[in-house]
């Protein structure tokens, strides 16, 4: 039995987008099906949940190393307008203060202009207010929470840093293209994102995404690129992964599983191929870590769930 891609569609949104997720739950789904199944599942989760305010990415094994979950954080946040959710905090935390937010780039000099205070009282009012609401916001790791902190504040003291600022080797840092850390120093930032943080950072975006004034995040990731099994059946300039790959894979997968708890307001959605069931070398069943958290332990043998945890994808 399968479930078409419509009826899906339709029992997340009313399942998971409307409440659940905008209430701050998490989910991570596992769907299989055939590629035109898989990209109609992309494509609507894109257009369902931007529609209903969230940020909706897209994540493919055939680009990205996608068992390194520094590359997968990398593709992810090199889809994102850093200073542009940055900018959304600011903003709001400027009007929570009680001042006027002036049209165009937001400063402390155009906020003291508008609000008759010296720049400066507007610079010591503004940044208690993004300690208060931003550096101490202890759902963030304090890597990332000095990041978001430099990305609003910088901005508003220097509008016209031009390129090599600290804002932009900020960005550079959260999209793994930072070539010397040390240049981080003066932001306190000490370490690259690597396999030992990503995953904190990945949870750490999912609550500011939120704190930017999303209802959350939604990350469709396909890994079919994963099951070929010989490289001749592998397109032209596209990897081929390993077996250990593969594996790798699937425990980075069991730990967005098991941290649901800890993200806000987040769906993972990973897409895969119907070998991802049926190959007992490369699918589900190699590594049954991740088979116990997903796969149906009961099964109606004329339905199957949508809203399971496991989905496959076909005709009605």
């Amino acid at each position: 039995m399968s479930v078409t891609t419509s009826a899906w569609l339709d029992f997340f949104r009313s399942e998971y987008l409307d409440d659940f997720l905008r209430d701050g739950g998490a989910t991570v789904k596992f769907l299989v099906g055939g590629i035109e199944e898989r990209r109609a599942i992309a494509d609507g989760l894109k257009e369902q949940g931007e529609g209903l305010g969230y940020i909706a990415r897209s994540i493919d094994g055939t680009v990205t190393k996608l068992h390194l979950i520094e590359q997968l954080f990398f593709a992810l946040a090199r889809q994102l307008d850093w200073p542009g959710l940055a900018d959304a905090v600011t903003r709001r935390v400027v009007n929570d203060s009680g001042y006027a937010v002036p049209p165009g780039s937001l400063t402390f000099a155009a906020i003291g202009q508008a609000t008759g205070i010296a720049p400066h009282e507007v610079r010591n009012e503004i940044q208690k207010s993004l300690s208060n609401g931003v550096f101490e916001d202890y759902r963030m790791t304090q890597e990332f929470r000095l990041a978001m902190m430099r990305l609003c504040i910088d901005p508003m003291s220097n509008p016209h840093q031009g390129d090599g600022g600290m804002s932009d080797l900020i960005v550079d840092w959260l999209n793994g293209d930072v070539k010397l850390v040390s240049a981080l120093k003066p932001a306190l930032i000490y370490q690259k994102i690597a396999r030992h943080n990503a995953r904190d950072t990945f949870v750490s975006l999912s609550h500011w995404i939120r704190v930017a004034g999303y209802a959350g995040t939604i990350v469709t990731i396909d890994l079919s690129a994963y099951l070929v099994r010989t490289k001749a059946l592998v397109p032209s300039g596209a990897p081929f992964y390993s077996r250990a790959a593969t594996m790798d894979l699937y425990e980075v997968l069991r730990q967005f599983v098991d941290a649901i708890d800890e993200l806000d307001g987040a769906a993972v959605v990973v897409l895969a191929s119907p070998e991802f069931l049926s190959d007992d070398d490369r699918g589900l069943r190699m590594y049954r870590a991740l088979e116990a958290r997903v796969a149906e332990e009961v099964r109606n043998s004329l339905h199957d769930n949508p809203v399971a945890g496991l989905v496959r994808l076909g005709a009605a």
